[in-house]
């Protein structure tokens, strides 16, 4: 483990590394909660960020550098493609080959659909980490203890309705990951 906080503490700031640290701690407690697995919540917890510092603009060409396959709306909004970018560093640099670890640090800013309970873990625990402040975060907080799903619809919808109060670009995934998590809500009422 001491080797991926080395490695992270070379490869991004002091702030974002403190982030990463409490990230990995609080999907360490989520995992415990939801018996998942707690070393490989720790390690995406903690390497999830590991290419966040990188220039925007840079984040094209380094996707191109380690062969990450971007749509066209994230060759548009380049920081939206550190998370791709992040699990193929992660990959490359660190020799991890963990599906589950990757797909984790690779998806935990847009979501998609079908996220595994470790994908939701991580983008959970990203968003509400100690640090973290905004609107209605200690509900957020107590929600990701008691209903993973229920977390993740109410973080994506906030942060849909956020990027498009701002009039900012949303990528597809967000939303995709949202509609799946009510379609399956849903089903979960109609067996009550």
């Amino acid at each position: 483990m001491d080797r991926y906080f080395e490695f992270l503490s070379s490869y991004i700031e002091k702030k974002r590394l403190e982030h990463s640290v409490a990230t990995a701690q609080t999907a360490v407690e989520l995992a415990r909660i939801y018996g998942a697995d707690e070393k490989k919540a720790y390690i995406a917890g903690l390497l999830h960020d590991v290419a966040k510092g990188k220039c925007k603009y840079g984040l094209n060409k380094l996707a191109e550098e380690y062969g990450v396959d971007i749509d066209e709306f994230e060759h548009y909004n380049p920081e939206l493609i550190h998370g791709k970018l992040g699990a193929k560093i992660v990959s490359a640099e660190l020799n991890i080959d963990d599906e589950d670890i990757l797909n984790a640090i690779c998806w935990h800013t847009t979501g998609r659909e079908n996220m595994s309970l470790l994908e939701k873990i991580v983008y959970i625990a990203d968003i509400t980490e100690p640090s973290r402040c905004f609107m209605n975060i200690d509900k957020l907080r107590k929600l990701a203890k008691e209903d993973i799903d229920a977390a993740m619809i109410q973080s994506l919808s906030g942060v849909i309705e956020f990027v498009e109060s701002k009039g900012l670009s949303l990528h597809p995934n967000s939303k995709k990951a949202l509609n799946y998590l009510l379609k399956e809500e849903n089903k979960k009422l109609e067996l009550q």
